[in-house]
């Protein structure tokens, strides 16, 4: 993942955004979004398919994006309009979207915030995390969450790999906030 190529995505973004900062979701699509699959190396119509058919809440539904490798989708893409701020139910409707069609990765985004999630099966359990958030601006700063959605990240397995020392290293540090807290309250006390 090249960090100059995400600050260029951001700069065109931020541009297109100031141009029209009441873009709905099909100019969102047409005018970002493209460009940020592009980015991770996804491709319309090579890899990714539009309006992918999904089962949630016993209806069927279309995910905006489905990147697709070998035929089977691998991570989806749900977009809303940069005029839409992200909300609970659109998170709901991607981990529900995650959780019936056993894709591991998926992203909802307006064009001005990222999320970024991870399936995971847990002693039969099916648990969909948060794997960080991200406005525009601060994209760059999430170079390693970004290289883990990469189409060639998927397809040889490192997303895993990225993700799972990533979590490693949230761990460490909130452990080191934890015992730098516990150390201050000693020496107070």
């Amino acid at each position: 993942m090249d960090e100059d190529a995400v600050r260029a995505y951001v700069d065109h973004a931020q541009a297109t955004i100031e141009a029209a900062p009441q873009m709905d979701e099909a100019n969102t699509k047409a005018a970002l979004l493209r460009d940020f699959l592009n980015l991770l190396d996804w491709t319309i119509p090579d890899n990714t398919q539009l309006e992918y058919s999904v089962k949630a809440f016993g209806k069927t539904y279309k995910v905006d994006y489905a990147l697709i490798l070998e035929g089977t989708p691998v991570a989806f893409l749900e977009a809303k309009g940069v005029d839409t701020t992200l909300t609970e139910t659109h998170r709901e409707q991607l981990a529900a979207y995650l959780k019936n069609e056993d894709v591991n990765l998926g992203i909802l985004t307006n064009g001005e915030e990222y999320e970024f999630y991870r399936r995971e099966v847990i002693d039969s359990k099916v648990n969909v995390n948060t794997l960080g958030q991200a406005d525009l601006q601060s994209l760059p700063d999430k170079i390693t969450t970004l290289s883990a959605f990469t189409k060639d990240a998927i397809q040889n397995e490192e997303w895993v790999t990225i993700l799972d020392r990533i979590r490693e290293l949230r761990e460490a540090r909130s452990t080191l906030e934890m015992e730098c807290l516990v150390e201050r309250k000693t020496a107070s006390g």
